[in-house]
């Protein structure tokens, strides 16, 4: 049986306001090669605390970059990186790396990722959640960061297009 270990949304959304508006020369920009969201949140996701996973039995289920040579389609990729994160757990599994989920708008949290997707319900963009606006204790709206378009703390409800919603649980070890 795994150990579960929760994500550290904090330590995500502060990478991300770190980076939004530049880029970590550890990693590649992608931002000519079809742009550079992904890269992004999977970096935040990454510095949040979730590890690499090379433990999935073909590479479109594993999640990891050390170059652009070396580097899985999930952690460029929009869509690539949502089957990841939907499929690699379930509440009835404990598979190494990422337990996320799709969730309802109301549900998200900081560290949380947020998707534009076309009619036809496949990814086309990532921004991840670094503020949950509240008045009281009614939900007003949300604040992301993102690469493409480079954004700090922008407000989601400026963002035009079908979104889908990924809460991210934490992984297993």
């Amino acid at each position: 049986m795994g150990i579960f270990v929760k994500y550290n949304r904090e330590l995500a959304a502060r990478y991300a306001m770190d980076w939004a508006l530049t880029r970590n020369s550890q990693y590649k920009d992608y931002e000519n090669w079809g742009g550079d969201c992904t890269n992004f949140v999977s970096q935040c996701i990454h510095a949040g605390g979730i590890p690499f996973d090379h433990q999935g039995n073909d590479i479109l289920k594993q999640w990891y970059w050390y170059s652009d040579m070396n580097r899985s389609p999930s952690w460029t990729g929009a869509e690539p990186l949502y089957k990841y994160m939907t499929r690699n757990n379930s509440k009835d599994t404990q598979n190494f790396g990422i337990y996320a989920m799709e969730v309802d708008y109301n549900e998200l949290q900081i560290g949380d990722i947020v998707q534009l997707v076309y009619e036809n319900d496949l990814a086309y963009h990532n921004m991840i959640v670094t503020d949950v606006i509240l008045d009281g204790e009614f939900l007003v709206d949300y604040l992301i960061c993102q690469h493409t378009y480079d954004l700090l703390n922008h407000p989601l409800s400026m963002k035009q297009g079908e979104k889908r919603y990924l809460k991210i649980l934490g992984y297993y070890e």
